[in-house]
C-alpha cells in the first residue's frame, strides 16, 4: 500500500497540473512524471537498489531533475516552484552525503533521496491551486518572468 500512496499522488497531481496549470506547473509535473518513468527504467536496468551505495541511475536523475526544476524555480512568475525545487536539493545532497561517507545509515540515505518526492508532488498540487485561484481573482497573468 506505501507504494501506491506516492503513485496516486503523483497522477492526482500531474493531472490536475496539466488541465489546470499554467505553463510552470505543466513543466514541473513533466519533470516529476519523467524522474518517475526514468527510475522505473533505472531500476530495470540496475536492479533494485540497496541503498548501502549511490545508486548511479537515481544520482544522473535527480541531478537532471535539480537543474530543470530550478530553472523553473528561478525563471517562474510563481512562489511555489522554489519550494519543489529546494526539496531537490536535499535528495542530491543526500547522494553527495552518501558519496562522502558510505557508512551513513541506508535509511536515512532513502529518507533524504525518496521522501521528497511525495512533498513535491503536495507543492505542485497546492502551488496549482493557488495559480487558478489567481486567475479567477486577477484574470490571465504572465507564467514567466520577464528576462
Amino acid at each position: 500500500m506505501s507504494l501506491w500512496i506516492p503513485r496516486i499522488a503523483l497522477v492526482l497531481a500531474v493531472l490536475f497540473a496539466v488541465r489546470r496549470g499554467g505553463e510552470p506547473e505543466r513543466l514541473v509535473a513533466a519533470v516529476l512524471l519523467a524522474t518517475f518513468a526514468f527510475d522505473v527504467a533505472n531500476h530495470a536496468w540496475l536492479g533494485t537498489p540497496d541503498w548501502f551505495a549511490v545508486n548511479p541511475g537515481h544520482l544522473v536523475i535527480d541531478g537532471w531533475a535539480f537543474i530543470t526544476l530550478l530553472w523553473v524555480a528561478l525563471h517562474a512568475n510563481r512562489g511555489w516552484p522554489l519550494w519543489v525545487s529546494s526539496s531537490q536539493v536535499i535528495v542530491v545532497l543526500g547522494h553527495a552525503a552518501k558519496a562522502w561517507e558510505l557508512d551513513m545509515v541506508r535509511w536515512a540515505y532513502w529518507a533524504m533521496t525518496q521522501t521528497p518526492f511525495v512533498f513535491q508532488l503536495c507543492v505542485l498540487a497546492l502551488g496549482t491551486g493557488k495559480h487558478v485561484a489567481r486567475q479567477r481573482r486577477i484574470g490571465a497573468y504572465h507564467a514567466w518572468r520577464p528576462a
